[in-house]
C-alpha cells in the first residue's frame, strides 16, 4: 500500500509505478490517506495484486471500474474510471513518458502529472501546484487562487515560484512538497 507521508521513491518498480500513477489520479479531492486505503483496496479486489494493475484495469469495463471506485470511496467515479482506463491503455512508458503525454490523457492535469513525476523521477523541474502549496504561497504574502489554476500561463507563474522557494531551501522539489504538504494538511 502507498504511505502518502513517504511517497517519493525513484526506484519503483513497474508495478510501483503504475499503482503511483493510479494514487495520484485518484487523490484528487480526497486526503493522501483515505485514497491510498481505497486505492490498495480496489487493486486487491480486480486481481491487481497479482498481476500489473494495468493488465487487471484492461481486463474490466470502464463502467465496471467506475462502479469499483465509487464502491471504493473514490470520488468524481466515472472522470477517475475514464482517465485511469486510458492511462492503462495508453502504452505509456512510465519511466520516460512527459508531463505533456500524461496531459494528453483525459482528467489528468497539470497538478496529477506533475505530482507522478516530481515523486516518481530524480531531478524534475515541475511542482505540483496544490491547495497545501497555494496556503504556503499565501502565507509568504503571494497573492494566489485557493485551488489549482485553471490556466497554463497561471499555473507555470507559480510553479516557478515554488521551483525558486525549493532551490532557496537546498531541497528538490519533491523533498519542499513533502514538508509543505506535512505542514499545511494539518
Amino acid at each position: 500500500m502507498i504511505d502518502p507521508n513517504n511517497i517519493t521513491n525513484y526506484n519503483l518498480n513497474e508495478h510501483g509505478l503504475q499503482e503511483i500513477i493510479l494514487f495520484w489520479i485518484c487523490v484528487a479531492g480526497k486526503t493522501a490517506k483515505t485514497i491510498a486505503k481505497a486505492l490498495d483496496n480496489l487493486l486487491k479486489e480486480i486481481g491487481a495484486k497479482k498481476e500489473l494493475p494495468f493488465e487487471a484495469i484492461t481486463k474490466i469495463s470502464e463502467k465496471e471500474l467506475a462502479l469499483k471506485l465509487k464502491n471504493n470511496g473514490i470520488g468524481c467515479y466515472t472522470l477517475k474510471a475514464k482517465a485511469i482506463k486510458e492511462v492503462a491503455e495508453s502504452g505509456f512508458n512510465l519511466r520516460t513518458c512527459t508531463a505533456n503525454d500524461l496531459e494528453k490523457i483525459y482528467g489528468i492535469g497539470m497538478k496529477t502529472s506533475r505530482c507522478f513525476l516530481i515523486h516518481s523521477r530524480k531531478e524534475v523541474k515541475y511542482a505540483g501546484i496544490d491547495t497545501h502549496l497555494l496556503k504556503f504561497l499565501r502565507s509568504k504574502g503571494h497573492d494566489v487562487p485557493r485551488s489549482t489554476p485553471n490556466t497554463k500561463k497561471q499555473y507555470l507563474k507559480l510553479e516557478q515560484l515554488i521551483l525558486d522557494y525549493a532551490k532557496a531551501a537546498n531541497k528538490t522539489v519533491a523533498e519542499f512538497d513533502l514538508d509543505v504538504w506535512k505542514t499545511y494538511s494539518r
